[in-house]
């Protein structure tokens, strides 16, 4: 069997590959915001196979991200519960849309997607919510430890999920996975804030929640798209030889560099890369 790539498109997929995992190490900005953008500029996808083969990308790297946190103690598994299965479902009907719509369609909403995104960064409205997550984290944890409960339930990760019923989370999943399985994206960008603002969580607990759930609706995400033969898996695997090394790199670029400017600068390359598909695609 002839490997099917020359060596600049492998070059050229390792380059994506490193360039999205480096970039969602340091702004904590899902890859497939990222990578669907640039396998179909640069590769030159199809749009249905760009968005399918990004998702199956977001496997690996979101298992690998989520099993952190899992050890940490900083996943509220009752509320990945209440979210998997609707997330699911909404993955599941978003890569069936996907077939319904035309693949220019498909990248200009793409492309207003990511503009959503580069205005959250540029605004910064999901920094404010994480900020506000933590100050309210810090106040609780003082209170309990005032009262002598430093094991309470205030400061465990899954102490506000209990209080939920699986009707009231349901929407919520329902959108993530939409939003996955129709554009090849984790999800992560909409959920983390919602499970900031709406749930009141802490930052990390809302970080590794997140992943875990995108870990899990990836997987039939990515069968979904492969059984509309939508996935090239030797793209992914030569793409993950960069994502992971990226990934790494990423995150101590995070801790070292100041993250307001650093999220500003990639919110204006995102507003540019939404303008030039736009303009590529008309």
């Amino acid at each position: 069997m002839n490997f099917p790539f020359s060596l600049l498109e492998v070059f050229q997929a390792l380059a994506i590959g490193l360039l999205t995992g480096l970039l969602s190490g340091t702004f904590g900005v899902g890859g497939g915001i990222v990578c669907t953008p640039m396998l179909r500029l640069i590769m030159h996808l199809d749009a249905h196979m760009a968005i399918g083969t990004t998702l199956a990308l977001i496997v690996p790297t979101s298992v690998a991200g989520a099993v952190n946190y899992v050890k940490e103690k900083l996943v509220d598994l009752n509320m990945v519960k209440l979210l998997v299965l609707p997330a699911i479902i909404g993955t599941l009907i978003g890569a069936a849309l996907t077939l319904q719509v035309q693949g220019r369609t498909l990248m200009l909403l793409f492309a207003a997607l990511i503009t959503l995104a580069a205005v959250d960064l540029l605004s910064g409205f999901s920094n404010k919510l994480k900020q506000q997550a933590a100050t309210k984290a810090e106040l609780e944890l003082n209170q309990v430890v005032q009262a002598d409960l430093a094991q309470s339930d205030l400061v465990q990760a899954g102490a506000i999920s209990k209080k939920l019923s699986w009707l009231k989370v349901f929407p919520v999943g329902l959108l993530t996975g939409l939003l996955a399985g129709f554009f090849g994206v984790g999800g992560g960008f909409i959920l983390i804030p919602i499970l900031l603002a709406v749930y009141g969580m802490s930052a990390k607990s809302a970080f590794g929640t997140s992943l875990l759930v995108v870990a899990c609706l990836s997987v039939p995400g990515t069968i979904a798209h492969s059984i509309s033969h939508h996935v090239q898996f030797l793209l992914v695997l030569v793409m993950v030889l960069g994502a992971v090394p990226g990934s790494m790199i990423g995150s101590k670029l995070a801790l070292r560099l100041k993250d307001s400017l650093l999220k500003r600068a990639f919110g204006a390359i995102m507003l540019a890369m939404a303008a030039f598909m736009v303009y590529k695609e008309l």
